[in-house]
């Protein structure tokens, strides 16, 4: 996972409605995306998979790797 680049970046406007989509539109090309935030932005991760049709595979300061759900 340490060598995935981040492909999302969170602003201080959190999760809208337009990062929610681009996450969606990612794991349909990718089986496996990385997501960071900047440090004043107040993120829950579970709030960012929400919708998107991902899981959590791993949390780690303000990262966390999303993968496609199986089936």
């Amino acid at each position: 996972m340490q060598t995935l680049k981040p492909t999302i970046w969170v602003g201080k406007q959190g999760i809208t409605p337009e990062v929610t989509q681009e996450i969606r539109s990612q794991l349909e090309v990718r089986k496996i995306i990385k997501v960071k935030w900047l440090k004043n932005a107040s993120i829950d991760p579970e709030a960012i998979v929400e919708g998107t049709g991902g899981i959590i595979v791993a949390t780690r300061g303000r990262m966390m790797v999303i993968a496609r759900k199986r089936g």
